[in-house]
């Protein structure tokens, strides 16, 4: 049987810090074990290297502190390596605001982190007002080299754990173990809110879409949800749908 009405779902994404204890019967967070050894130490242990977990260790090796950066992909904000699926940024980046100061030009300006080299915006990389998502990613790499800071990749963390001294420990997917005094989670979005519901086996997700507009030619579309990938969804198929209701 057709299916006459094309069902889009586009899941909100929810944060998911601890997951599955790996460690559950052979190390319990109360053994005294944890409150002897510190392997590894760092005062500040920063999880993600996307655009917030670099804004934070940027201050943070300004300060000299004694901090690293996890970051479970091979580099600085590879969730924009995927994200937008459409490949194109909806924030700003105005590059002629016609004033010279600077303060009022960074507020036209949505993608750039703060720091004290001023090569390190993202007008520099792009004329564009909405640039592409890629340019993003090598802003961010570029952003952690030549600001030297301290990021460790294909570090994936997990069981974070508060010991009885106070301090934290987790360790990476080989099982080394860290142990720091603060943890800064900065992991953003990392996994896609599935929810079920009568005929959701139905829908597809916003991170499986197509960006092939025939499947939508002439269709009737219902997109579950009116964020930012609502509208950027419902824009690039707008042209070839007969119909499209968003639902919030």
């Amino acid at each position: 049987m057709q299916v006459s009405v094309f069902v889009l779902v586009l899941f909100c994404l929810c944060l998911s810090v601890y997951g599955k204890n790996k460690h559950e019967g052979s190390i319990k967070h109360d053994d005294p074990m944890l409150n002897t050894e510190t392997p590894n130490y760092k005062e500040y242990c920063v999880i993600g290297a996307g655009p917030g977990g670099l804004q934070i260790a940027y201050y943070l090796e300004s300060s000299e502190r004694d901090y690293i950066v996890f970051e479970k992909g091979h580099g600085a904000g590879t969730f924009y390596n995927k994200f937008p699926i459409h490949r194109k940024l909806i924030s700003l980046n105005k590059v002629y605001t016609g004033k010279t100061n600077k303060e009022f030009n960074m507020r036209h300006d949505w993608n750039s982190l703060l720091s004290n080299d001023e090569s390190l915006l993202m007008t520099k990389y792009s004329e564009e007002f909405f640039p592409p998502a890629d340019v993003l990613v090598q802003y961010l790499n570029d952003y952690a080299t030549k600001l030297n800071l301290k990021v460790q990749y294909n570090s994936t963390m997990h069981d974070i754990l508060k010991r009885k001294d106070g301090l934290f420990q987790m360790w990476d997917q080989h099982n080394n173990a860290y142990t720091c005094k603060y943890v800064i989670v900065a992991t953003g979005i990392a996994k896609p809110n599935h929810i079920d519901f009568p005929g959701s086996d139905l829908t597809v997700p916003y991170e499986d879409l197509t960006l092939d507009l025939k499947p939508y030619e002439g269709k009737n579309v219902w997109i579950l949800g009116r964020g930012n990938s609502a509208y950027e969804v419902a824009q690039h198929i707008m042209g070839v749908t007969n119909f499209i209701a968003m639902m919030a």
